[in-house]
């Protein structure tokens, strides 16, 4: 289910594991969070094709998962572009599948403007060449938009209770 508060989604979850999708146009990084929300680990990239939503879900059951948070580039004034229309259609997508199949999870939009630059400098020195790199920078570039959610809104959430 699409969430649009962010106090809603956090309670959802309870203490369950996050993870987060960076959404490109030919696959997927996934990044996942501990049950505290404390740490965010960069996990695995899936490849969009006609499997992606199936393979979402194992992954999803495998790890326990509680909610999911999505990716969005919001451009430099902070608004939509072609490329959020694009991720909020495949997160429907997601999203009806899963419900469909009796697997419903909380789905919640974070903006990543730059991470995959922040990914990409970040990692610089992970890998041999930049070939590899590109290889797996989505799932890193998930990590840091995973990891900013994490430190704005458990923090607070925490500060209120």
């Amino acid at each position: 289910m699409l969430i649009r508060n962010i106090k809603e989604f956090l309670i959802k979850i309870g203490e369950k594991k996050i993870i987060c999708l960076d959404i490109g146009k030919k696959k997927i990084g996934l990044a996942i969070s501990d049950t505290k929300h404390r740490i965010s680990s960069p996990l695995s990239i899936l490849k969009k094709d006609k499997n992606l939503y199936q393979n979402l879900k194992n992954v999803l059951t495998q790890y326990e998962i509680g909610g999911i948070i999505v990716g969005l580039p919001l451009d430099e004034n902070l608004e939509f572009n072609r490329m959020c229309q694009f991720i909020k259609d495949i997160t429907k997508n997601l999203d009806y599948y899963l419900q469909k199949n009796k697997f419903e999870l909380p789905i919640f939009f974070w903006d990543e403007s730059y991470t995959s630059f922040e990914a990409m400098t970040t990692t610089k020195n992970f890998f041999k060449n930049t070939k590899s790199q590109k290889k797996s920078i989505d799932k890193f570039a998930a990590q840091i938009i995973l990891g900013d959610f994490l430190r704005e809104n458990i923090k607070e959430h925490e500060k209120k209770n």
